[in-house]
């Protein structure tokens, strides 16, 4: 086993990785869409720059339109996902090269058995290496001189030779990703992940703003007066995630088994962004002012205007629980500005997102996850208030970790949440990256 620093090399999302040991745990997708979106192929021969990450999509969309398996599919976007780590030799060169031959392909096996497809036939294996030498013709017949071969292989997708900037094929890249694996975790259903976060506007509460990713079409969004509403829409969903406190304690000693705490250690510079959870009996109070003074006597913590603010939406989902336990476990608490956190390398965004740099810097994590971000955006601003605009991101980015959580698994905070009195977890629910 091959432990020393000196022969690792530092990922995108600062991963030691070993590339003559490696190992599944530590490939990352994000590395790969990353490394291989500034790669050019053709060693930098081409005319204009070509990326193997665009060269892998178009791979993957020959594969379906070839009508072959999501395992096929996935086995073309990560067929060249070694040069991540190793970099890519030249055809005439690698020939005499057998030690980086066997490096390459024990790298391209682990990185498969990541994304569990490492049990590919001699079949599969066939199809992808004629898809990948079909579209190497036609990349040289369109950004080089002339094709690679005598005959010109067919294609049946429209291939995108385009010259693109890296960060669209990189978010592209993990977009389609996620799709082909949500279809195979669904056994070929239309996988779901909804986002939902609370919403409103002054003097009127529109209620809850909720994003969904499916698999197979995309995206959309609404908003919903009530969580039974959402319920009605989305009661197929895989995955449902939203900011909004579950499991609501009724003593001092089930407080502290609140996941708030440990978050806003994990959130260092933006723990504001957690606030107190009432207790259940603050919650189902008549007025402000008897709320806060419950909670002081039951949790010795008081209440600020934020918290008092969702009293509301919180005892609206405690109900909806309570009176509907089939969804216990499938509603999830989640936390939008942890989700940015994972998603930008475990780093709290310190930004504020009702400012324009801070929804900016927001909007371009996202695009790194989900290709469809800007079209999202700008069809929310044309529907929809400016100011509802930051909880549809948020709800954005829960649907994101909720696709990353349904390929990958989720954990929680705390590591096995304990339960309140009726039974809903107190936890955090998030997506192992």
């Amino acid at each position: 086993m091959i432990s020393k620093r000196e022969n690792a090399i530092l990922t995108y999302t600062n991963t030691l990785f070993y590339p003559l040991a490696p190992r599944a745990e530590e490939v990352k997708v994000e590395d790969i869409a990353h490394a291989l979106s500034q790669m050019c192929r053709a060693n930098g021969h081409f005319r204009t720059f070509y990326s193997v990450a665009q060269h892998s999509i178009n791979c993957a969309k020959e594969a379906k339109a070839r009508g072959l398996s999501d395992k096929v599919q996935l086995a073309c976007l990560l067929h060249d996902a070694s040069e991540a780590y190793i970099s890519d030799i030249t055809r005439p060169v690698k020939y005499y090269l057998d030690d980086y031959k066997k490096i390459e392909r024990n790298l391209q096996q682990v990185i498969y058995e990541k994304f569990g497809i490492a049990n590919l036939t001699d079949d599969e294996c066939g199809q992808v290496g004629d898809i990948d030498n079909a579209l190497l013709h036609h990349e040289f017949e369109h950004l080089h001189y002339r094709g690679i071969f005598d005959f010109s292989p067919r294609l049946y997708a429209d291939a995108d030779f385009t010259e693109r900037s890296m960060t669209s094929v990189e978010a592209e890249f993990l977009q389609l990703i996620q799709r082909i694996m949500s279809h195979i975790v669904g056994g070929g259903n239309n996988c779901k992940c909804v986002g939902i976060d609370s919403c409103k506007k002054t003097g009127q509460h529109y209620g809850w703003a909720a994003f969904w990713i499916e698999a197979d079409s995309g995206y959309s969004f609404d908003v919903y007066p009530a969580i039974t509403d959402i319920m009605a829409d989305h009661h197929d969903a895989g995955c449902i995630l939203i900011d909004i406190p579950i499991g609501l304690p009724e003593t001092e000693q089930e407080n502290r088994l609140r996941p708030d705490r440990e978050l806003r250690g994990r959130l260092k510079g933006k723990s504001s962004s957690v606030f107190n959870t009432p207790c259940r009996q603050a919650v189902y109070s008549r007025e402000k002012q008897e709320a806060k003074a419950v909670n002081l006597a039951i949790t010795k913590k008081s209440l600020s205007e934020q918290s008092l603010g969702f009293s509301k939406k919180i005892r609206e989902v405690d109900e909806f629980l309570r009176a509907n336990p089939r969804y216990i476990g499938r509603i999830r608490e989640s936390h939008p500005e942890y989700g940015f956190a994972l998603l930008d390398g475990g780093k709290p965004l310190l930004s504020r997102k009702t400012e324009d740099s801070g929804f900016a810097e927001r909007r371009e994590v996202l695009k790194r996850y989900f290709a469809d971000t800007e079209n999202a955006l700008c069809e929310i601003r044309s529907q929809y208030p400016k100011r509802l605009l930051d909880d549809f991101v948020d709800a954005m980015v829960l649907a994101v970790i909720g696709v990353a959580g349904t390929q990958r698994g989720f954990e929680t905070i705390p590591e096995q949440p304990a339960k309140d009195s009726k039974g809903l977890p107190m936890e955090i629910v998030y997506a192992r990256m």
